[in-house]
């Protein structure tokens, strides 16, 4: 299922941001990128944050059961992503060919653990408060009506953006997805869906946030993808298909 590229072959990514990826990356594809983030968390501050998050909460969705469950793929993928790096360097001494499937769990565990770092030194740059109080009586919109950014805050109370669950899930999904056929790319899809379900649903954070996180996980996702050894691949066949 696992795809591989012949060398010298073009990906996607490569494709869809103006040509091949070594040839000028930032300008063709992650600068218009941000700046499309950017955008969009903009929007959201202005017009769509504040309504959602009263919603949520005037109409009690947070209690829908299944809800806060959804919440927790990301610990999960965190745990897992631990596991994978403490086992990576025994497992390298052996000096043995890594197969597929290692590889992707190694690429997707150092996509998270990057992601987990550059997220959280976001956090204390950007200082959002929350939508609601969960930490250390935390100022939040809907107790305090405290909204905006508070830049360079260490207290938790304040790192409501970028979405840290958003971000995990990303990271490693979007390693998933460039390593999957077209047909099969809704495995990666699914949990990003469900976790942004949970997230907003339980009023844990803003669509800005999630937005945000996603961007960074992406980000981090295909950068680990491109450039760590073994991440070439080629096309395959989809569902179905021979």
């Amino acid at each position: 299922m696992l795809r591989r590229m012949r060398p010298g072959r073009v990906d996607p990514i490569s494709r869809h941001c103006g040509g091949d990826l070594p040839v000028s990356p930032l300008t063709r594809c992650w600068l218009p990128a941000l700046g499309l983030t950017t955008l969009l968390v903009w929007i959201c501050y202005e017009w769509l944050d504040r309504p959602l998050a009263w919603f949520v909460h005037d109409h009690g969705l947070p209690r829908v059961p299944g809800l806060l469950q959804l919440t927790h793929l990301p610990d999960v993928i965190v745990a897992v992503s631990a596991v994978v790096l403490l086992l990576t360097p025994p497992r390298l001494a052996l000096r043995r060919p890594i197969g597929s499937i290692e590889r992707l769990l190694f690429q997707g565990s150092a996509s998270v653990a990057l992601a987990v770092f550059v997220k959280d030194f976001l956090k204390f740059v950007f200082g959002r408060a929350w939508p609601e109080t969960w930490i250390h009586h935390n100022p939040s919109l809907i107790q305090d009506h405290v909204y905006g950014f508070f830049w360079f805050q260490a207290s938790p109370g304040f790192h409501s953006f970028p979405s840290g669950h958003t971000t995990v899930t990303f990271a490693a999904m979007s390693v998933l997805w460039q390593s999957l056929p077209a047909g099969w790319r809704w495995l990666s899809v699914l949990p990003c869906v469900l976790v942004i379900v949970g997230l907003l649903g339980m009023d844990y954070h803003f669509l800005g946030d999630i937005v945000a996180g996603a961007f960074l996980g992406g980000v981090c996702g295909v950068h680990v993808h491109r450039w760590m050894p073994g991440s070439a691949r080629r096309p395959g066949p989809g569902p179905g298909q021979p």
